[in-house]
C-alpha cells in the first residue's frame, strides 16, 4: 500500500520540507558524500561584479556583505582592490564590521596587490595568476619558470605578512599539458606552503568527468592539501562539474548570488546549497529560508532581473497552472500530504507559498478552486464554459489572467448575481 505514512518513514522524504529521489540514497551513489561538508566561498562582490553593466557603490557592497553574513555564508570575497578606491572603500567599512565569515580579497601575486588588501583590513586573499601555459607564453611573454616564480614568490609574500592564503591558477583546465599544472602547483606545494589551491574552470569547457578526474589527480598529487573549485556555466555543466569536484575531494565551492559573474556567470549560491544539501546530503551551514531575501537584495542591487523559472529563487516557480498540477496538488492536501508536488517546499527558501493561476494550460480543477474562494456556485456546464474561456482569454494575451479577468469572465457566465 502506497500511502502518505509509507512515504514520511522514507529519508528521502521530509515532512513540509522537501521530496527527493530514493536512488540518491542507493550506496553507490551516495558513498562519495556521507558525512561531507562544504564550504562555499561566495564571490558575489567581485566576480558577480563583473558581470556586464554590475557596479556596486560601497553603501551596496556592505548591504550585501551583511546579507551573505546572515545567510551564513563562510567565505566572503569582497573585491579586487586595485580596481578602484571606491571598491577599496567598501571592503575596508565591510572589514571592520567584525562579520562573523571570512573576508577574502582577491589579487594578483604582486607585493602591491598583497598590500592593499592588507590595506583595507583584510587577513584572507585569494591570488590569481593564469594557468594556461599557451595563454601564459603567447600574451604575457612568460615561460614556466617565470610562471613558477611569480607564483612562489606572490604566495611566499602573502604567507609572510600573516594572511591566510589560497591560490587560484585560472584558465587551468584549457592547457593540455599536465606536467604543466603538476609542476606549478607541486612547486607551489612544496615551496610556499599556501593554504588551499583553486581548480579554475574559466570558461566552463571541462566536463563534469574531466572535473572529477582533475581533483583526483590533484589529490594524489597533493595529500593533504585543500582543493577547491571555482568554474563558470558557459556550457551549462557548472553544477554538475561541482558534484563531481566534491565527489571528488574538492572541500571549497566557488559561488554567486543569482549566479552573477563574468558571461554567463559563476554557479549560483542558493543553486548549489539546495542542490548540496537536499539532493546530496552534504553540510553548507547556509541558512536555506534566507536565499529568497538575499537573492531579490542582489537583484534589485545588481539591476539584473532573475527570470520567473529560475531554480531555487525564481518567483514564478510555485505558480501552479496545468490542470493535471492543480488537481494533484488538491488531492495531496486532502490525502494529507504536508509537502507540494514540487522538489521542496517554497518556506525552506523563503519563497511565496503555492499559488493556483489561470491561464492557457488550466483546467476545471483551477476553475472549480477559484470559484470555490469567491464563493461562486456553478453547474459542470458552467464549469466548462469558465474554463475553456479562461483557457481562450490566457492565449490570446499570452499571460495569466488577472483576478478581476476571472471574475469578469464569472459574471458572463453566472450573471452579474
Amino acid at each position: 500500500m502506497y500511502d502518505i505514512e509509507r512515504l514520511r518513514a522514507k529519508p528521502n522524504y521530509r515532512a513540509g520540507k522537501w521530496w527527493m529521489s530514493p536512488f540518491n540514497l542507493e550506496r553507490e551513489v551516495a558513498a562519495p558524500f556521507v558525512g561531507r561538508a562544504v564550504t562555499l566561498h561566495d564571490v558575489t562582490l567581485r566576480d558577480g561584479e563583473q558581470t556586464v553593466g554590475v557596479a556596486y557603490s560601497p553603501e551596496e557592497r556592505v548591504e550585501i556583505a551583511v546579507a551573505l553574513d546572515e545567510l551564513r555564508v563562510p567565505r566572503i570575497e569582497l573585491g579586487m582592490p586595485p580596481v578602484s578606491e571606491e571598491v577599496r572603500k567598501g571592503m575596508r567599512r565591510i572589514a571592520a564590521l567584525g562579520l562573523d565569515a571570512e573576508l577574502y580579497g582577491f589579487a594578483r601575486t604582486l607585493k602591491s596587490d598583497v598590500d592593499m588588501v592588507i590595506d583595507c583590513g583584510l587577513n584572507c586573499v585569494v591570488l590569481q595568476h593564469i594557468m594556461n601555459p599557451y595563454a601564459c607564453q603567447s600574451g604575457y611573454g612568460l615561460d614556466r619558470q617565470k610562471v613558477k616564480d611569480r607564483v612562489v614568490k606572490g604566495v611566499a609574500y602573502a604567507k609572510e605578512k600573516g594572511l591566510e592564503t589560497v591560490f587560484l591558477g585560472w584558465d587551468l583546465t584549457r592547457g593540455d599539458d599536465w606536467d604543466f599544472v603538476e609542476d606549478i602547483y607541486g612547486t607551489l606545494h612544496r615551496d610556499a606552503t599556501p593554504d588551499g589551491l583553486v581548480v579554475v574552470d574559466t570558461f566552463g569547457v571541462a566536463n563534469p568527468r574531466a572535473v572529477g578526474f582533475l581533483f583526483r589527480k590533484l589529490s594524489a598529487l597533493l595529500p593533504g592539501m585543500p582543493l577547491e573549485f571555482h568554474t563558470h556555466n558557459d556550457m551549462c555543466m557548472a553544477n554538475a562539474g561541482i558534484i563531481e569536484a566534491v565527489a571528488a575531494g574538492c572541500s571549497v565551492v566557488h559561488t554567486a548570488c543569482n549566479g552573477l559573474g563574468d558571461r554567463t556567470g559563476n554557479a549560483a549560491t542558493e543553486e548549489v546549497a539546495i542542490m548540496l544539501e537536499l539532493g546530496h546530503g552534504v553540510a553548507t551551514g547556509i541558512q536555506l529560508d534566507r536565499l529568497m531575501h538575499v537573492s531579490l537584495m542582489v537583484e534589485n542591487i545588481s539591476r539584473r532581473v532573475v527570470p520567473p523559472n529560475k531554480p531555487i529563487v525564481g518567483r514564478g516557480l510555485f505558480d501552479l497552472e496545468t490542470g493535471i498540477d492543480v488537481d494533484l496538488h488538491r488531492k495531496f492536501a486532502d490525502a494529507s500530504f504536508d509537502i507540494t508536488m514540487q522538489a521542496f517546499h517554497p518556506s525552506l527558501v523563503g519563497q511565496e507559498p503555492v499559488q493556483l493561476v489561470l491561464g492557457k494550460n488550466s483546467g476545471t480543477a483551477a476553475v472549480e478552486f477559484l470559484l470555490e474562494k469567491h464563493g461562486f456556485e456553478a453547474t459542470a456546464d458552467q464549469v466548462k464554459d469558465i474554463t475553456d474561456r479562461v483557457k481562450w482569454q490566457g492565449r490570446v494575451q499570452h499571460a495569466l489572467l488577472t483576478d478581476a479577468q476571472f471574475l469578469a469572465v464569472c459574471r458572463k457566465v453566472l450573471g452579474d448575481g
